[in-house]
């Protein structure tokens, strides 16, 4: 059977969403996004904020690619870049706006929000 590999996870390609919770810290503190990736390379976004649960933005979705660890998640309609490294279990990169740096992020995979982020200071 064919398989898609993330990180060190393979999914079968009839497998569910591989789920991946991420914060943004000093761009958007207090919020968390939920992205699900999907097989064929798409991927659907939700963000809420962490103290009430309340939504922050009406779903999103884009594409994702992966090279080795390497992992790029585009948004459709908002010029949004998630463009990081997996390390371990987390993944982490620069959010990019319209070409320029926006802020750091972290991701871990499953719903939980990451606890605590090794690279997001800069």
């Amino acid at each position: 059977m064919a398989a898609l590999l993330i990180g060190a996870w393979a999914l079968p390609v009839s497998a569910q969403d591989a789920v991946w919770t991420a914060v943004i810290p000093k761009g958007f503190p207090g919020n968390v996004y939920t992205w699900h990736l999907r097989p064929d390379g798409s991927y659907s976004e939700d963000g809420h904020d962490m103290h009430t649960g309340k939504a922050v933005q009406p779903s999103l979705s884009g594409h994702w690619r992966m090279t080795a660890k390497h992992m790029v998640l585009r948004q459709d309609g908002i010029d949004y870049v998630f463009d990081g490294d997996l390390i371990g279990g987390e993944y982490l990169g620069v959010l990019y706006l319209d070409g320029k740096r926006f802020a750091r992020f972290c991701a871990v995979r499953g719903e939980a929000p990451p606890q605590t982020c090794a690279d997001v200071s800069a």
